[in-house]
């Protein structure tokens, strides 16, 4: 499925937490809905449950659409075990379109909770609806209240990580200081949950009450979800100290030799021989570049037509793969993630003066 063009993807493990989503609203549903039958029951939390993900859903689409108005690319959204992500090419530009996008998840979870607890109150008596709703209104409010909480990649860690980044300016050391302190948070949700599924109370008195109780209110499912946060944080704290180090250096300190330029109006017969000479690499087309093409192209096109056929009609768009010499090579990273073959031509001034591959990139990290 596909809305604005972005794929909606399930995980097979999504199965496991709609299942669990039911059954915790039909726990919470039965003692409200003790008159109705077990049908009427089921039913009511399964149709809670659609709508949960729904929600879900919106939340997601919240932050890929405000992704694609500002020039991101969106690979699509996965509804898996812990809910759902959104998988984009590269990152926001500056500090505040960061805030935006990821802000935007929580207040449209926020949006919903306000409106499934009005219609919950315009339904009040009306039951199973007025329940059903009154539910959805909490789980919404609850679903932005955990995501604004500072455990990075959360969305609460991005938003503090978005915020040092305007204050600061320094975009890397922002990750790398809300990864920490999202690592601090996963570990105290990881401990917090073992102890509570040990039985372990909090005594009576202790500070935070209220936080901790949060903590290890949670049990193994809270366990569950700090242990894949704190992997979450600490990969994103090494990927930021690499992306630092990297800041400093440009395409053009780690770039290879280049393909000599194609002309665009070749038919793809006349190329054919010198793209078997380096067929694993990428062909820049034109000079200026008008974009890239590899040997493996060639066969998104029928034998038959190749004579007909024009070489700019096939090649991947300038932008997409080509990159300025003096780009710094944090950025190239994210560049090459989306680029055919992970690989870049690098330009200057419009003319090819190298080639950057995944061999030569990772040779610096």
């Amino acid at each position: 499925m596909r809305i604005r063009g972005v794929p909606i993807r399930v995980d097979l493990s999504w199965v496991l937490i709609a299942g669990f989503v039911v059954w915790r609203f039909a726990e919470q549903l039965s003692e409200v809905l003790a008159d109705f039958s077990t049908p009427v029951l089921f039913a009511s939390a399964a149709v809670g449950g659609l709508l949960f993900f729904a929600s879900l859903l919106a939340h997601e689409l919240g932050h890929a659409f405000t992704s694609l108005d500002r020039g991101i690319r969106v690979r699509g959204i996965l509804l898996f075990l812990l809910g759902g992500v959104t998988e984009s090419e590269g990152e926001a530009k500056t500090a505040r379109d960061e805030f935006v996008i990821v802000g935007i998840g929580p207040f449209i979870s926020l949006v919903l909770a306000a409106t499934f607890g009005l219609l919950s109150s315009a339904t009040f008596g009306v039951q199973p609806y007025a329940a059903v709703l009154g539910y959805l209104g909490w789980f919404n409010l609850l679903l932005a209240v955990f995501n604004i909480l500072p455990g990075y990649p959360l969305d609460g860690g991005r938003l503090l990580r978005s915020v040092l980044w305007m204050a600061t300016g320094r975009r890397h050391a922002a990750t790398r200081w809300a990864a920490r302190v999202g690592q601090v948070f996963a570990l105290a949700l990881l401990l917090g949950g073992v102890y509570g599924a040990l039985g372990g109370r909090l005594p009576a008195g202790v500070p935070f009450r209220l936080l901790l109780s949060f903590l290890v209110g949670g049990g193994l499912w809270g366990a569950f979800i700090g242990y894949f946060l704190l992997r979450g944080a600490s990969q994103a704290h090494r990927r930021a100290v690499l992306s630092e180090g990297l800041a400093s250096q440009t395409a053009r300190d780690l770039m290879g030799n280049v393909p000599p330029s194609l002309p665009s109006d070749a038919s793809l017969d006349e190329v054919l021989a010198r793209l078997q000479e380096r067929p694993s690499l990428l062909w820049p087309v034109g000079d200026p570049v008008q974009g890239g093409v590899r040997l493996a192209d060639l066969d998104t096109v029928v034998r038959e037509e190749w004579p007909r056929v024009r070489l700019g009609e096939i090649a991947h768009d300038g932008p997409g793969v080509t990159v300025a010499a003096d780009t710094a090579l944090d950025e190239v990273l994210e560049r090459m993630a989306g680029a055919p073959g992970n690989m870049l031509i690098v330009t200057d001034q419009g003319a090819p003066v190298g080639l950057l591959t995944p061999s030569l990139v990772g040779a610096v990290r």
